[in-house]
């Protein structure tokens, strides 16, 4: 029993202290770093940017910003004993759960459910997003995607646009010269957004536009020739994701869905517009519905619209409709550090009339276009059977753009030519344009979609044939040389 006892009480003085209790400095200090790590791993977790319209649609880049430095770790002081954390991170994580420092338990495995439903936090966070985070690249998918990054169902999203496209003139024609300031494009627009599944979204789009009341060849419009207000579009919109398909549905006043391809791969508007919508083959907008097919996050888009006809300019004058058919394949697609890298190719076919005649209005039409952050590129190619009242003329249009940064964002390099010869049957119809200039912006490529002022200075000749200009034989009558001085003033804003 002796011996026994010996062994116990030197076993027990051998024995080292316990550890003494972690102070409340300490412990504060440890849970303070705690929810910094948390922070900054939600903070990495939500730097996923997004790529758009206008109408437009975002696609998930997965590259997000890589110039964005990485958040510096930081370390835990020696002389502090560390309490055992157990962190918690799902798909938005913003909780940390601090375990006691002397009952350390393990950390539960399974991710915490995602959040469902409005959440004011997260909604704050996505909206900051899209109006200040300059690693997301907005794009035109619909129907892959709203243009807001919406969360869990339901959520709802309300973005408020504008654009603007003014400056001077210089014009030389037949020898006289004519100097104007000129408001060439004001557009104010809406568009709602609803998810009320995680399949399902809708919504509505109304856009306005100030142009001149009388038309080209009108002499008298509204109080002289005064700017007003017009309705330019108006529809609701909805998409059903299944998988890999997306559908997408639009009713209304609705937009080209020709022109809102191409535009994609088109990124001067504030020089010109598009060859086929400048000679009047394709209407911007019109009453009617179309539906569109995306397959695999827009790798092909069919597109069928059924519309009146006339444009948004004329009521239906005949019983007939247009049917137009458009098919999209992207070949190329890459995600890169700065913004996405797309190559397209389009195809369209129209069955149409116009007018009480019902006159002939049918188009072929193709194009392809590329769109970069360092530029854009495109040819277009529109056969027209039938214009206007003139069902038994065909007119051939023909277009290509190139603009590319030569200093980004404060130099760059456009060009421009566009060739239509208005009836294949007249040997001397044709009227060749060509444009050339310089454009600086101030915000650059990441904030294009979202805000954009941008300054050209360009120069343009508008060629005549013996039988396309306004009197016949006298071609230098109609020769033009334009010089402008032109800003294009953009912006987009999410208000919910």
């Amino acid at each position: 029993m002796l011996a026994l006892a010996s062994l116990a009480l030197g076993l027990t003085l051998s024995a080292p202290p316990p550890p003494p209790a972690p102070r409340a400095g300490a412990q504060s200090q440890s849970q303070s770093q705690s929810q910094a790590s948390a922070s900054a791993s939600e903070a990495r977790s939500e730097s996923v940017s997004v790529s758009d319209d206008g109408s437009g649609d975002v696609e998930l880049d997965p590259e997000g910003d890589a110039d964005a430095p990485e958040p510096a770790a930081e370390a835990e002081p020696a002389t502090e004993p560390a309490s055992a954390e157990a962190t918690v991170e799902g798909p938005r994580a913003d909780a940390t759960t601090v375990a006691p420092a002397t009952a350390p338990t393990a950390a539960d495995p399974s991710p915490a459910p995602a959040p469902t439903g409005f959440d004011r936090d997260r909604w704050a966070a996505e909206r900051h997003a899209l109006n200040f985070d300059k690693g997301s690249f907005l794009r035109n998918q619909w129907p892959v995607a709203p243009i807001c990054n919406m969360g869990a169902a339901p959520d709802v999203c309300l973005t408020i646009d504008a654009e603007i496209f003014t400056g001077y003139r210089l014009r030389s024609i037949a020898g006289e010269r004519f100097g104007e300031f000129a408001l060439d494009r004001t557009e104010l627009g809406t568009n709602l957004w609803y998810r009320p599944h995680d399949r399902v979204d809708a919504g509505a789009t109304v856009r306005f536009e100030a142009i001149r009341s009388a038309g080209p060849q009108s002499l008298i419009g509204i109080d002289g020739d005064s700017l007003v207000i017009r309705l330019a579009q108006a529809y609701g919109h909805t998409g059903v994701h299944l998988g890999p398909i997306h559908l997408g549905v639009r009713g209304g006043l609705i937009p080209e869905r020709w022109i809102e391809q191409l535009e994609k791969g088109y990124d001067t508007l504030g020089v010109a517009r598009l060859a086929s919508e400048n000679n009047l083959l394709f209407e911007r907008a019109d009453l009617g519905a179309s539906i569109t097919a995306s397959g695999w996050g827009g790798l092909v888009d069919v597109d069928l619209q059924f519309t009146n006809g006339e444009g948004r300019a004329q009521e239906e004058l005949n019983r007939g409709k247009n049917t137009t058919a458009i098919l999209t394949v992207r070949p190329l697609r890459m995600a890169h550090a700065k913004g996405p890298i797309t190559l397209a190719l389009h195809g369209a076919y129209r069955d149409g009339s116009w007018g009480v005649a019902a006159a002939r209005a049918h188009r072929g039409a193709a194009g392809l276009t590329f769109a970069s952050p360092w530029g854009f590129a495109g040819v277009e190619f529109v056969q027209a059977f039938g214009v206007r009242e003139q069902g038994d003329r065909t007119t051939r249009s023909v277009g290509g753009w190139l603009s590319a940064y030569a200093w980004q964002p404060y130099v760059g390099l456009l060009a421009k030519y566009d060739h239509i010869r208005q009836d294949l049957a007249l040997q001397d119809s044709a009227v060749d344009v060509i444009t050339a200039g310089v454009f600086s912006d101030i915000f650059g490529y990441a904030w294009r979609r979202r805000r954009r002022v941008r300054l050209y200075a360009t120069y343009q000749h508008e060629g005549y044939g013996a039988l396309a200009g306004p009197i016949p034989g006298a071609p230098q009558a109609a020769d033009t040389h334009r010089f402008l001085l032109q800003i294009e003033a953009q912006g987009l804003l999410r208000a919910l």
